[in-house]
């Protein structure tokens, strides 16, 4: 049975959560093993504007997946990836007719190699960005602490214990205005300079 070379371009929903991502690049690397062959590499294309929208995504995460093995290697591959809804597109092309197995070896080993550095890589800067909002947090809450001791302290009102009551006004303090009110009950209007007139016309 000849092992050719293929690669496999296929597109995951951008906003897959990560076990799910993870289990389905397993699965796949796991066919291709499982199958004989021999997984080169895998590389992460990122997230690119589709072509077009495919299940209401108008972007995707690509990944290309380099591997040596037989037309059944490939035929099974593609039966998983129709499995799971969350591929949204693949695509396998022969990228050499004739491969070396030994060769493919060395060159997988390499490359895990570089993905393990680059997965340590990722691992240290997803710390670093930890530890960055960590301490941010904390000058954040120092800051705060400091603003909450600086402000002063609310006046204590003295209290004698006792309710303040109002005081009546007395008829005498109010004046005319509050005398006049009082007996009457109402506010008067003034109609005694009318009434005035009228009695000097009358006369």
């Amino acid at each position: 049975m000849r092992n050719r070379r293929y690669e496999t371009v296929f597109i995951l929903p951008p906003d897959l959560e990560e076990g799910k991502r993870k289990e389905i690049l397993d699965r796949f690397d796991g066919v291709v093993e499982k199958g004989g062959g021999i997984r080169v590499k895998r590389e992460d294309w990122g997230v690119r504007r589709l072509a077009y929208t495919v299940n209401r995504h108008p972007k995707g995460h690509y990944y290309l997946l380099d591997f040596v093995g037989s037309a059944q290697i490939v035929a099974e591959l593609e039966r998983h990836m129709r499995m799971f809804e969350n591929v949204l597109r693949f695509l396998t092309v022969k990228t050499d007719d004739r491969v070396d197995p030994e060769a493919a070896k060395k060159e997988q080993a390499e490359e895990r190699e570089k993905e393990e550095a680059r997965e340590a890589e990722r691992r240290e800067a997803a710390l670093r960005e930890a530890e960055r909002k960590e301490a941010a947090l904390r000058r954040e809450a120092a800051a705060q602490e400091a603003s909450e001791e600086d402000e002063p302290a609310p006046s204590e009102e003295i209290s004698s214990g006792e309710e303040e009551v109002a005081e009546p006004v007395s008829p005498d303090m109010g004046g005319e205005e509050e005398d006049a009110g009082e007996e009457g009950g109402d506010e008067m209007e003034p109609v005694a300079e009318e009434e005035d007139e009228e009695e000097k016309r009358e006369g």
